[in-house]
């Protein structure tokens, strides 16, 4: 059996009618799609962003602590100096002196107290 040529023209038609409605659904399915994919790209450069923020600023922490850990050292070095300076010198002699002193059986601020 062989389709008139009529039939033919008549299936083209509907078949071209029908195009146009499926791509509009499809364009709008893409253009819903592409806003999704916006507003979470959006998302994530906001993401990016702050994470970026916060680096730097544990790096600048970084620093800082670097330089008053360095400054802080400096300075106790030179006030360990000069307490040196100014710490008077003990001989050996003292030392001896406090070491051959006999230890107290009783407790400091305790004697004749008792009865």
């Amino acid at each position: 059996m062989r389709a008139s040529p009529f039939v033919l023209v008549l299936a083209l038609v509907a078949a071209a009618c029908g195009a146009p409605r499926d791509a509009e659904v499809r364009l709008a399915r893409v253009a819903a799609e592409g806003r999704n994919l916006e507003t979470t790209f959006d998302r994530l450069e906001d993401r990016l962003l702050a994470s970026q923020a916060r680096v730097r600023l544990w790096r600048e922490m970084r620093d800082r602590h670097e330089s008053v850990a360095a400054i802080a050292c400096a300075s106790q070095e030179e006030h360990a100096d000069a307490m040196a300076m100014h710490e008077p010198v003990h001989s050996r002699l003292d030392h001896a002196k406090v070491a051959a002193a006999a230890p107290s059986s009783e407790p400091h601020g305790l004697r004749g107290s008792r009865k």
